[in-house]
């Protein structure tokens, strides 16, 4: 295996990891990024389009973390939103 090959699995399960973490976060501790709504609208139609071209590309395991990222920010929405 080359080195390069081995970095991108490494950082790859790391990103993994931190997206796996966020989402538990924000589910059961009701947490969210504490950012003003608007801009994490816009983030996260950022992150729909990196997905989105990720799985065009067939690079599907970064789409799939950055589905992860549009989800937890759908989620710290969806808190930020609801809050009283």
């Amino acid at each position: 295996m080359q080195k390069s090959s081995i970095f991108n699995r490494i950082a790859l399960a790391v990103l993994s990891i931190m997206v796996i973490g966020v989402l538990y976060s924000f589910i059961w501790h009701k947490e969210s990024f504490d950012r003003p709504i608007w801009i994490q609208v816009v983030m996260t139609f950022c992150f729909l389009m990196l997905s989105i071209n990720n799985f065009r590309l067939k690079k599907y395991a970064m789409g799939w973390i950055f589905a992860g990222v549009v989800v937890a920010f759908g989620i710290s929405i969806f808190w930020d939103t609801t809050a009283i």
